[in-house]
């Protein structure tokens, strides 16, 4: 499990760390910093191009000296070493790229790479998280039609080729990953017990949607069925909720699917009533399938779903003056700080878990619009 990341001079991360837990929660305004953690942690494991390297310059946090992007990663290795992965991107006035990278066993150096054509070898980092891609599944995407037979065994970040994954997961992997996610689907959901797939035409609007090489493609929709009504439900009559219950498990499922599953804002789209059910549903799949999860939130039912896990909240915040984001752990530099100073004082200290999403709407976290 990833346990600390630490980034220099990545666009507003002038210089932040966290230490991670099995499920952490991002909060703050937006342009606080939050996407662009994920965007750090994505960017690492990108085989990258020049023009993304000045891209990156372009929007890093120094643009009028030499640019250098530093990440370091932290793991235990069965709790009995640490791997400490330091990467390092330096691009000069010139516009000349440097890339580096060294692996730590506890403190002893035992890989050092370095390339000054702008790419290096990741595998070493994707051994440990998988690909990293920043989803944010979008119901609108979802429940349309889509091309089959295009050979899609990764999900997009906003899911939009679901049919595509599923139709290739039922012929190419019937046992251990097309039946597992209709079983996960049966167990959420119990009124569902099967996926079903079924051939359309393509209407004028899947036109305007997929290119024309994609409109050529046979077209599939799906929908999830109860066999004793004998009754299907097809994806554009399915709730936002259920459709992303369907993307998660589409994404655990991959053939490769991440150890580190970097999700934003879980909550947009979805029901405040069905919020709690999306949240305890990624609870469950990071326990069950041992994946670690970080996720972003402007969502006070969210937050209220960590008070026992305070430890696992950061708190994103921007310094007026500089632009620069700062980071907070809600247990360590909120909760611990202000019940020390309430006993010094004498008085009740502040019972800030008992209701943390007001807690942090009326401002007593920090991590609000100023």
């Amino acid at each position: 499990m990833l346990k600390r990341v630490s980034i220099q001079n990545f666009k507003s991360l002038k210089d932040v760390t966290l230490d991670l837990q099995k499920v952490n929660l991002l909060i703050g305004p937006n342009n606080s910093g939050k996407t662009n953690f994920l965007k750090a942690l994505e960017y690492m494991v990108k085989d990258n191009t020049n023009q993304a390297e000045l891209e990156y310059k372009r929007l890093s946090f120094n643009q009028n000296a030499e640019s250098q992007i530093k990440i370091q990663f932290e793991y235990d290795h069965d709790q009995d070493y640490k791997v400490n992965i330091v990467f390092e991107t330096k691009i000069n006035e010139s516009s000349e790229i440097s890339k580096s990278y060294w692996i730590y066993q506890d403190k002893e150096l035992v890989s050092h790479k370095r390339s000054d054509r702008g790419a290096y070898d990741t595998n070493e980092l994707k051994s440990r998280t998988g690909e990293l891609k920043i989803y944010k599944p979008d119901s609108n995407r979802i429940d349309k039609p889509g091309p089959v037979g295009t050979g899609e065994e990764v999900v997009n970040a906003d899911a939009s080729n679901i049919v595509g994954f599923l139709d290739l997961m039922l012929s190419r992997y019937r046992r251990n990953i097309f039946d597992q996610i209709e079983l996960y689907i049966h167990q959420c959901i119990p009124e569902f017990d099967e996926i079903k797939l079924d051939d359309v035409q393509p209407n004028d609007n899947l036109k305007k949607i997929y290119s024309e090489d994609k409109i050529n493609n046979s077209f599939k929709r799906f929908g999830l069925a109860n066999g004793k009504q004998n009754i299907t439900f097809w994806s554009n009559e399915l709730s936002e909720g259920t459709l992303y219950f369907l993307a998660l498990l589409c994404i655990i499922h991959q053939p490769n699917p991440p150890k580190l599953l970097l999700l934003e804002e879980p909550e947009k789209g979805i029901h405040p009533r069905r919020i709690k059910e999306v949240v305890n549903f990624i609870f469950r799949l990071a326990d069950e399938k041992d994946i670690q999860v970080i996720m972003t939130t402007h969502s006070p039912i969210v937050l209220d779903m960590f008070k026992d896990m305070p430890e696992s909240v950061f708190i994103f915040d921007k310094n007026n003056d500089e632009g620069a984001t700062k980071v907070k752990n809600l247990q360590r530099d909120v909760i611990e700080p202000d019940t020390k100073r309430s006993e010094d004082l004498g008085i009740e200290p502040p019972h800030y878990t008992d209701s943390l999403g007001d807690s942090w709407t009326v401002g007593f976290l920090g991590g609000v619009p100023k």
